[in-house]
């Protein structure tokens, strides 16, 4: 049950959370090949593969996903 709990809108932060989360949804994301790159010293062969699949997918299928909201 939800007694004794506040509202999240309620607390006194919440605008700004808010505000800060929306402008940070307006910031372009990084690029897709970042998922795989940023993990490992070495990439391991099962990433790697990961990685060549989303790059062909996203080449085939691209214009489905709001790829320009992404850096290059």
């Amino acid at each position: 049950s939800g007694k004794g709990r506040k509202s999240w809108n309620c607390v006194p932060a919440f605008p700004q959370v808010l505000e800060a989360f929306e402008q940070a949804e307006r910031e372009p994301k990084p690029p897709p090949h970042l998922l795989f790159s940023d993990v490992y010293r070495e990439m391991p062969p099962r990433l790697r593969r990961q990685r060549e699949e989303l790059q062909r997918h996203l080449e085939t299928y691209g214009e489905h996903y709001p790829l320009q909201n992404f850096q290059k």
